[in-house]
């Protein structure tokens, strides 16, 4: 990896080991401003895509309707910071473009999560990001995929804390600011206000509070959970300024999963998904069924990332009857719960590739892939083919 760490952190539980993870049609583009990105139109087989697609959702008790009132349950992948990776386009850091999307479809990934650090886009600035955030627009679109845009930041902005990890390019990659993260949302709500493809926006990758020391804190309470809830409430209202109905997702505290206050305490806003990330071993504190799932019966819940692998996040860390692969997938169905599996990358751990090139799935990868192709909904004849 090419980042140095500075921040000795106190790590309580192996899983909270720092990880980069824890890091259209043409007038669809132009409808954003943009270009076609030059592969759009390469040869290849057709791809099919639903003939009501694009749609636009709404959240319904617990539920994510499309515009035809229907439920759906998302299954995808979470690509790491795009931006970088569309900078670089080596074998080393991996490859953005109509290959990945093109991968992800064969794998039947209706979703991709894309991730933005802030420290990138602050490098690069809106030209570039937009550039690249076009081109996925214009590859989903290909591929009749949706997008969730992620700000990809780790810490508690209620405190203005955030985990340091440094790389010697972009500098702290996870530092930012509350002005900063506003009018990273005030512009991206700007541009893909009208962009269906564009489904949903997560406010911040993962929140966790950061001692004085640079340790994570262990000891989140309700009170913790309220003053999040009141900082996303208002990044929120500045968000629907431009774009009123697009569904946003919070994430809960401990790194993203824990959402235990928010059946009680939920965001004051329509329209908003809960977003966790159970990886292996999350729940050394609280339990799935109090995270998250309890949560689930009554507001809509995404797993905007989870996995497993031996060093960071290793299976032996969940405490079952069965092993943590068979048990999250078991949860999510009987939970309805959609999810995007972390990373369709071969460079950020966990990674669900093999080599960068081919998209070729890894173990880890196999399995995801398995367990997306099983869940999909069959290509019907019905389906147009996506092709200009």
């Amino acid at each position: 990896m090419r980042v140095i760490l500075l921040a000795s952190s106190t790590v309580v539980r192996r899983r909270q080991t720092l990880r980069l993870g824890a890091l259209g049609l043409l007038a669809g583009v132009q409808g954003c401003g943009g270009h076609a990105p030059a592969d759009l139109d390469a040869p290849e087989a057709p791809w099919p895509v639903a003939a009501d697609y694009p749609q636009t959702f709404r959240t319904d008790g617990n539920r994510i309707l499309d515009g035809n009132g229907r439920v759906r349950v998302f299954r995808g992948v979470a690509v790491p910071e795009v931006v970088w990776i569309a900078q670089r386009q080596d074998d080393r850091i991996g490859y953005f473009d109509r290959r990945m999307f093109r991968a992800a479809a064969e794998w039947r990934a209706d979703v991709l999560r894309l991730s933005i650090m802030p420290a990138v886009w602050r490098r690069h600035g809106d030209a570039e990001m937009f550039r690249v955030l076009d081109a996925a627009v214009a590859y989903a679109r290909r591929y009749g995929q949706y997008l969730i845009l992620c700000f990809h930041s780790i810490g508690f902005p209620p405190d203005g804390a955030y985990v340091s990890l440094k790389d010697w390019f972009y500098g702290e990659l996870f530092r930012t600011d509350g002005a900063e993260i506003y009018r990273f949302w005030q512009r991206i709500a700007q541009r893909y206000a009208g962009e269906p493809a564009v489904a949903f926006y997560e406010l911040l990758n993962e929140p966790a509070r950061i001692l004085a020391d640079g340790s994570f804190a262990t000891d989140d309470r309700a009170e913790h959970w309220e003053r999040w809830r009141t900082w996303c409430e208002q990044l929120i209202d500045g968000i629907r300024v431009f774009d009123p109905r697009k569904p946003v997702m919070v994430g809960g505290l401990q790194f993203g999963y824990n959402l235990t206050w928010a059946e009680t305490a939920p965001v004051r806003r329509p329209n908003v998904i809960y977003a966790t990330h159970p990886y292996a071993g999350a729940d050394w504190r609280f339990s799935w069924e109090d995270a998250f799932l309890r949560l689930s019966r009554r507001y809509p819940v995404m797993a905007t990332e989870f996995g497993w692998d031996a060093e960071r996040h290793p299976e032996s860390d969940h405490k079952g009857p069965v092993p943590y692969r068979e048990a999250i997938f078991q949860a999510f169905d009987a939970a309805n719960i959609g999810w995007c599996a972390w990373s369709f990358s071969h460079d950020f751990p966990p990674s669900l590739l093999a080599e960068p090139r081919t998209f070729t799935p890894s173990a880890y990868g196999q399995v995801v892939k398995a367990a997306l192709q099983a869940r999909a909904t069959p290509l019907a004849p019905r389906l147009r083919v996506s092709q200009r």
